[in-house]
């Protein structure tokens, strides 16, 4: 006997090693046009916009923040011009990983506002100087206007060479939250570290501008650092499309979200969505402006929230440059609403005069790829150690796709009624115990997962859950439709039904894990795959906020967690009845 997730019951739920297959499923891309967000309460809004701030960290591994080592910024090189000055730039944002790029100045002393300036997949990326884009041609303008400007370097171009942009971070490394998307937002955090450290630079008044890619690191940003006063974020804020390079899609950050609501998140700090006729964001006058705009409003900040849009293909060109100059001049020094900044004629530097390593040698400290992980990899573990469990469980439940708050408690089996099993494990034995033990005896069905069409989806993992995490939903979604319900699960069910306990507690629960290795990368790679679950702790966190209520079996040696709940030997079905009856 089977029921579907949609039926109300009384269960206790018996999961074995086999999943059914009985749904179909569509999953979510990176094109998909979506619906664009929709609130009426700003109390709901401010509920969402703080999950999706959580979310942008936790997906970037930096929940907790990772420690902010010394950042030991060597700026040099400088080239005097009459009307700006520009040097060369690199500081750690970790130890042994170099973020690289240019320091533009004003003449004088200041203190002057300053605009983080991350470049788009352009082929020079911050050297890139064309019709279509020109990274110099900003920063030397804005240096010229008053401000100090900072262009970095994506991960993977020009000086940053220790990471290959569009190639690191398997699977492995995203289970400990590790990818080039994070690493370009902890960069921008530690450049903001570094802006700040500047004696002629206003700490109040920090703005960011990019264009495609820049964009979104732009905006990623400004979400969840509030030291970006400004964000101009050019030619990405759209519905139809998210993000196409591996450095914009942090694992599980769009599982429901799109840029539009993350971008909706800075209100009530000023935001401009320049926008282009030639590709994604050719609907922004009609669809995602309109959308952000609702959203300001919410918080009585819908004037400071405008929208452009040029004729022109994907592009940071002179018209799009001119209009986040006024921008930036209206905002961050006090410029009338009015204001008009045109662009004045450049030329750039010679590349050898910008490039940070040209003729210079790399740190000695400077780590590879490999160091790099087993680094992170080792402070996630020394983080762990000294986390509150609450810490712990907020990352957890995010990684998991919930929100970072505890549910309330599990509603118990009101008196005289019938208890339920749903099993899906065959084993007659079992079965007919706890019918006799008075469970009516169910089966469940889990959501498909195919692992053929999800390999031939760019980044599916940002979008989509993965095949772990879906079983972990389906089992949320069992209990939350079951009412008192305990579960019975074996196998990678029982791993996964042991991660849902954090997310729908209270229940009772009697897991077979099947000696799974706690200790293996590999193995969770294999059986238990979810991107930052090793970050937050995994298996761990979750026995921790079980307490008492869960049983675990059938342990071994390989799982290396222990407890008064945790057995190494395997329990008979007779032992499982017990225990779920409280004898």
């Amino acid at each position: 006997m089977r029921i579907s997730l949609g039926v109300l019951a009384l269960t206790a739920v018996v999961l074995g090693g086999q999943t059914t297959l009985a749904q179909t499923r569509t999953y979510r891309t990176l094109n998909d046009t979506f619906a664009p967000p929709h609130f009426t309460s700003i109390d709901a809004w401010n509920q969402r916009a703080a999950h999706i701030r959580e979310l942008i960290l936790e997906s970037a591994g930096l929940m907790p923040m990772p420690e902010r080592t010394p950042l030991g910024a060597q700026v040099f090189g400088e080239i005097k011009r009459d009307d700006y000055s520009v040097s060369k730039v690199y500081f750690e944002s970790l130890p042994g990983f170099f973020a690289t790029g240019n320091l533009y100045r004003p003449v004088g002393e200041g203190p002057f506002p300053a605009i983080l300036s991350p470049h788009g997949h352009w082929a020079y990326g911050r050297l890139e100087n064309s019709v279509i884009a020109s990274v110099p041609g900003r920063a030397i303008n804005l240096a010229r206007q008053g401000f100090v400007v900072f262009t970095i370097d994506m991960v993977g171009y020009n000086d940053s060479w220790q990471l290959p942009h569009r190639l690191f971070g398997g699977p492995r490394e995203k289970l400990w939250g590790l990818s080039v998307a994070g690493l370009q937002l902890w960069n921008g955090i530690r450049a903001l570290d570094f802006l700040e450290s500047l004696p002629y630079v206003r700490r109040d008044a920090i703005g960011a501008t990019g264009a495609s890619g820049g964009g979104t690191q732009v905006f990623l940003l400004a979400a969840v650092d509030e030291r970006v006063a400004v964000a101009a974020p050019v030619n990405m804020i759209s519905l139809q499309m998210q993000g196409g390079c591996l450095c914009e899609n942090q694992p599980g950050l769009r599982l429901d979200t799109t840029n539009v609501e993350i971008s909706a998140t800075i209100a009530p700090r000023p935001l401009l969505m320049v926008s282009a006729t030639g590709d994604w964001t050719t609907n922004t006058m009609k669809r995602e402006y309109p959308a952000v705009r609702e959203l300001y409003a919410l918080r009585g900040a819908a004037d400071r929230v405008h929208a452009v849009q040029f004729d022109a293909p994907h592009n940071y060109n002179r018209d799009s440059r001119e209009a986040v100059y006024a921008w930036m001049a209206r905002w961050l020094q006090g410029a009338p609403a009015d204001v008009k900044r045109e662009e004045t004629a450049f030329t750039p530097e010679p590349l050898p005069d910008l490039l940070v390593f040209h003729q210079r040698p790399v740190p000695d400290n400077a780590v590879t790829a490999a160091q790099l992980t087993e680094n992170w990899i080792t402070a996630a573990r020394g983080q762990l150690a000294s986390l509150p469990l609450d810490a712990r469980a907020r990352a957890l439940r995010l990684a998991l796709g919930y929100g970072s708050s505890l549910p309330g408690a599990a509603t118990p089996a009101g008196p005289g009624k019938r208890r339920t099993a749903i099993v899906a494990v065959s084993d007659p034995v079992l079965e007919r115990r706890l019918r006799s033990a008075g469970f009516l005896v169910k089966a469940i069905d889990f959501t498909p997962f195919d692992a053929a069409e999800a390999e031939k989806i760019p980044h599916f993992d940002t979008y989509n859950r993965t095949a772990a995490s879906q079983r972990v939903a389906d089992i949320v979604e069992a209990l939350r439709v079951s009412p008192g319900a305990v579960l019975v699960a074996s196998g990678d069910n029982a791993l996964a039904a042991l991660l849902a306990s954090a997310v729908e507690p209270g229940r009772k629960m009697v897991l077979d894990v099947g000696d799974f290795d706690t200790t293996s990368d590999a193995a969770f790679v294999e059986r238990l795959y979810i991107p930052g679950l090793r970050r937050a702790g995994d298996l761990s966190t979750a026995l921790a906020l079980a307490g008492d209520r869960i049983a675990i079996h059938n342990a071994g040696s390989a799982f290396t967690l222990s407890g008064a709940s945790v057995r190494r030997e395997k329990l008979t079905p007779r032992e499982i009845v017990d225990l779920l009856k409280g004898r």
